[in-house]
């Protein structure tokens, strides 16, 4: 409806409205109000009523919109000193505009949703009678089908674009049979469209993806797979498979102990079968789920079944030997710290380190792997170099005793600290703290000219850098009395 505002006198009781012209009251007590216009005796205007109206269903939600006559009346007040054109549709003109989003509102939610139910309707007789329509599309363009001829099978139509600008762009299809194949594929959309389409036609795949079984097919069939690739096809090595096979023996089962080969070969580890992959055509075992002894469940993995030994006597022997060589270059003290004086007395009694403590214990932090930086490498040797001469201190040099200030507890914690160092600052701290802990009897008399040419304490972790340390480290070591017992 389209209404009127006009400026009436609040004093006059009634004014004809067919009127053409009228005098209005220029005092301020005006009030503006809504009238009913009329055109050669026809209304053209008129203010709906809503109380009266029942057909407004919407009529329980317009009692909370916004209300406000009293700011409209100075808005309009306002306009008409103004002089400023102003074209309302009531005194309440908040509530037409909310009542008007409303209804708009609601339209959109009911065509939307009759849009969905005619899709619902299509996908329906698309997979009941095969009729040319997708159930779905994702993100990519790929679209989703389920044809009457296989109605067990989902279709992927996927539109490949040439790579010339001439040829037109083609279809491909993909075909997923197997339940586990469908299970994938609803895993890899996640939460896009049209996963929940593919859940409620699939119920089987869906299944596979609450117990997790659909990874366990996969891969049980991509290792068949892969062994009809390795596998000759000539006779000679048919039958050196065959021998092979029987030479093996009768396949592990759940649960019981075995020892698991390393990838690049080198180890033999101790680890338990958790769950067999077959072939389902031939029973034969494509690989085993294996779970390492004293590791966390989350490191269990999938091994080919060639990778798998029972732990017989001659295999346990071959682990201990090979363990052993390994523990034994591990036990080596790295060729750059050989030179040093403490390297002497690393292994001698008398120690201020009380028990005697293997090369492995000290030099666990020295090895940073074949990919680490020159820094860290160095950081590594100059971290094994402090901790031998820590090791290698003569018995007296600090005070060991249980109120001693390198008491066990205390040189256990400037030990995990040295190890735990992962800067140039950290370490230094550590130089200065054991420096001040060894007695000055222990010192040979040149250490007094030999760090009279380096920074002092309080000014060496302003300079801390991995040749500063070094240079630190290389002098304590010469100004030490290594020999010199209590």
């Amino acid at each position: 409806n389209t209404y009127m505002v006009a400026a009436m006198n609040s004093k006059s009781a009634e004014i004809s409205k067919s009127e053409d012209s009228m005098d209005i009251d220029s005092d301020d007590n005006k009030k503006f109000l809504t009238v009913r216009v009329r055109v050669g005796g026809e209304l053209v205007s008129s203010k709906t009523d809503m109380a009266d109206n029942n057909k407004n269903y919407d009529q329980a939600m317009q009692q909370f919109l916004p209300r406000n006559p009293i700011g409209f009346q100075s808005e309009l007040k306002f306009r008409d000193e103004s002089n400023l054109s102003f074209l309302s549709g009531s005194l309440s003109a908040h509530e037409v505009c909310a009542a008007a989003a409303q209804k708009s509102r609601k339209d959109n939610f009911l065509r939307d949703r009759k849009d969905a139910f005619k899709d619902f309707l299509m996908k329906g007789a698309a997979m009941a009678c095969g009729k040319s329509t997708p159930i779905g599309l994702d993100k990519w363009g790929r679209s989703y089908w389920v044809f009457s001829a296989e109605p067990k099978s989902l279709f992927v139509c996927e539109i490949v674009s040439s790579t010339d600008d001439v040829s037109p762009p083609t279809k491909k299809w993909h075909r997923f049979a197997k339940p586990e194949e469908i299970a994938s594929v609803i895993i890899g959309l996640g939460k896009e469209n049209p996963c929940e389409v593919l859940r409620e036609v699939y119920p089987e795949a869906v299944g596979l993806v609450k117990d997790r079984s659909w990874s366990t097919l996969l891969f049980a069939r991509c290792q068949a797979t892969t062994d009809q690739k390795v596998a000759s096809p000539s006779d000679d090595k048919k039958d050196s498979t065959d021998e092979k096979g029987e030479d093996a023996g009768p396949p592990f089962v759940e649960d019981e102990d075995v020892l698991v080969e390393s990838e690049d070969g080198s180890f033999l580890w101790d680890a338990v079968v958790v769950d067999i992959a077959k072939d389902p055509e031939t029973a034969r075992v494509t690989g085993y789920l294996i779970h390492y002894k004293n590791w966390n469940s989350r490191f269990d993995q999938w091994v080919a079944p060639d990778r798998v030994v029972e732990p017989s006597k001659n295999n346990l022997e071959v682990q201990e030997e090979v363990i052993g060589e390994f523990s034994a270059a591990c036990n080596a003290t790295p060729d750059e710290l050989k030179g040093m004086f403490a390297f002497q007395y690393f292994d001698a009694k008398k120690r201020a380190k009380g028990k005697t403590r293997t090369a492995l214990e000290v030099f666990d932090c020295v090895s940073v792997g074949k990919h680490g930086s020159h820094n860290e490498k160095l950081l590594g040797l100059l971290k094994g170099a402090l901790l031998m001469i820590e090791a290698a201190l003569p018995r007296g040099s600090v005070a060991t005793d249980e109120d001693g200030h390198w008491n066990p507890e205390s040189a256990a914690l400037w030990r995990s600290l040295v190890k735990s160092s992962l800067g140039p600052e950290s370490l230094m701290r550590c130089i200065l703290v054991l420096e001040d802990a060894i007695s000055p009897e222990w010192y040979h008399e040149q250490a007094t000219q030999l760090y009279a040419a380096i920074p002092k304490q309080f000014r060496a972790m302003g300079g801390a850098s991995l040749s500063a340390i070094a240079l630190r480290v290389s002098i304590l070591d010469r100004c030490l009395k290594y020999t010199k017992l209590a």
